[in-house]
């Protein structure tokens, strides 16, 4: 057995998942497959695993390296490879099995066990290396810094053309850290990818939020459901939807428009932008696009500091008077706006007097110097209010910031980094 065991281990260094599989489909004389748990076929093939075997893995029961466990209505046989200083675990899938064929089959597996090992800390080695080089590109691309992404992409073996136009998807979930679902969404992610001919980039997490850079549909391979844009926006509400579902929580999308691979880091941040403005309006489990958030979108066309200018500018005197006096008009402004200046329904939701409502209106007015009456006026406070609110989402703007216009540079360029997580 210990002779086995070498060779077994030798071919798992020198041929890897194939010349392994291959060994071991000669000695185990039964269907196999070599899972990670997550979700990455290694053999027979190279490919996520298929919606069967992902449920199974998101079900398993807790066991050790020296249990198994049996499907008995399957005839599904699961043993499991795993290391002290990792959590990614290898599952030998063997099927077609009897509960008679258990101690045969484990037998024969533990000759197997030393190569297996290897072959999971070698994915666990290039799993990290990964890890570390993308968050490297991530805050590189999406932090602001000067450098050409494809470049540092290719350093990380991630083929991006940079002939091509690329957006960006983000993710998140409010009921739970988004580590706790972050096999799944990758595993769920790489089987869309594989049953849509390749349609997305590997999908990545990254400051709590899942990540998925995807090409122009225009480029991608002649596939029926590549028609048109329409179609993809169809698959991934579709696949948010089924992901929520099974996790019972409510996922979020925000998704950028297309960039050159070089701009990736614009849509990064039109994308979270989509979020800030789906959360800011308390909505969950929403999916938005960049250009579905209105005037909000044609407002930071311009970057975010012409964004934060425009607030400034229509918003100053009164932010600077709120946070001066504790007035609350800002709140007492963003209700009348919304209620089409009804002050009974503003007072209730304020807890205050209706005559304490129409006071802070007529000091509104003063300090504004506008007339509220006039509905463009009130149309561009209202667009204000709501840049501002996702101005605080996206921490670039304090809450309750208090201070001049000529102040404007020192706080965009501060929170740039900010608008990365």
């Amino acid at each position: 057995m210990e002779q086995k065991s070498l060779e077994l281990l030798q071919t798992s260094i020198a041929q890897g998942a194939d010349g392994l599989g291959n060994d071991l489909k000669k000695i185990l004389k039964k269907p196999f497959l070599l899972v990670t748990g997550d979700g990455r076929e290694y053999y027979p093939e190279k490919i996520p695993v298929s919606e069967t075997i992902r449920k199974i893995l998101q079900h398993l029961p807790s066991f050790t390296d020296d249990q198994y466990y049996y499907m008995e209505e399957r005839r599904l046989l699961v043993l499991q490879v795993s290391l002290e200083d990792s959590e990614l675990r290898l599952f030998l899938f063997i099927s077609r099995v009897a509960e008679k064929d258990i101690d045969g089959l484990l037998q024969t597996a533990l000759t197997a066990r030393l190569a297996l090992m290897y072959f999971l800390r070698s994915k666990v080695e290039v799993g990290q290396e990964i890890s570390r080089v993308t968050d490297e590109i991530l805050t590189s691309a999406f932090a602001g810094v000067k450098s050409r992404l494809e470049n540092l992409l290719q350093q990380s073996g991630i083929e991006l053309d940079e002939k091509q136009s690329y957006r960006v998807m983000l993710v998140e979930s409010e009921e739970q850290p988004f580590e706790s679902i972050e096999v799944d969404f990758k595993a769920s992610i790489l089987q869309l990818m594989h049953q849509y001919n390749d349609a997305m980039v590997c999908p990545l997490v990254w400051h709590g939020r899942g990540v998925v850079i995807m090409p122009e549909i225009e480029t991608v391979p002649e596939h029926p459901v590549h028609e048109h844009e329409q179609c993809m926006h169809r698959i991934l509400q579709q696949w948010q939807r089924d992901f929520s579902k099974r996790h019972q929580l409510l996922l979020s999308c925000g998704i950028g428009n297309m960039h050159a691979l070089s701009d990736l880091q614009k849509s990064y941040r039109e994308a979270r932008l989509a979020l800030s403005y789906g959360r800011t309006k308390h909505e969950q489990g929403f999916f938005r696009y960049y250009h579905d958030c209105g005037i909000v979108s044609n407002i930071f066309a311009g970057g975010v500091e012409s964004a934060f200018e425009f607030c400034r500018t229509a918003l100053g005197r009164l932010l600077d008077y709120d946070g001066e006096n504790d007035a609350d008009l800002l709140a007492t402004l963003k209700l009348l706006l919304e209620t089409n200046f009804n002050y009974t329904t503003t007072a209730a939701e304020l807890f205050v007097h209706v005559n304490t409502v129409r006071y802070r209106s007529d000091k509104i007015e003063q300090l504004l110097a506008r007339d509220l009456n006039d509905p463009d006026v009130r149309f561009n406070l209202y667009a204000a209010v709501r840049v501002r609110e996702i101005l605080v989402d996206m921490h670039i703007l304090p809450s309750g910031y208090v201070g001049n216009a000529g102040s404007v540079h020192e706080k965009i360029h501060g929170g740039e980094e900010a608008v990365s997580h």
